[in-house]
């Protein structure tokens, strides 16, 4: 009876010690896991808080801000110029790259080092060749 006590007593004791090592997940706000945003320094020129506000309200007027995310690059301004092509230019231009094999792969730094290539085997030729290679055994295994 006092070893289940004890017990229970040294795993209350450990999740109170461990709680706050969990408290935000390890992930920041903008979802990536470790990642400290850059903090801007205090400045002590005593604007107000509207005056920030009208600021931050003209410089979206204008086009100024810089983009954010993932796919925003520090330094970089936000481009303040219209397309001059149409949505539908735009989407027979895709549908032509993808006819011609010309899009990069998609997802997360998949186009790095990307070269487009034609295969010169066929799809039927790769499949008969995987299944040679999973009868053989040169495979570990899986399906094809």
């Amino acid at each position: 009876m006092n070893t289940k006590i004890l017990a229970s007593a040294l795993l209350a004791a450990a999740g109170l010690v461990a709680a706050p090592a969990f408290a935000g997940g390890g992930v920041n706000a903008s979802g990536e896991v470790g990642y400290i945003p850059p903090v801007a320094a205090a400045s002590s020129g005593g604007l107000s808080r509207e005056a920030v506000r009208n600021e931050l309200l003209q410089a979206q007027r204008n086009h100024q801000l810089v983009a954010t995310g993932e796919v925003g690059e520090a330094g970089v301004v936000a481009s303040a110029k219209p397309s001059t092509v149409t949505r539908e230019q735009v989407q027979g231009e895709y549908l032509a790259a993808a006819r011609n094999h010309q899009l990069a792969p998609a997802g997360e730094g998949a186009d790095i080092g990307y070269r487009p290539s034609k295969s010169l085997l066929t799809r039927e030729a790769v499949h008969a060749e995987a299944v040679r290679a999973l009868r053989a055994g040169d495979l570990p295994g899986g399906e094809v």
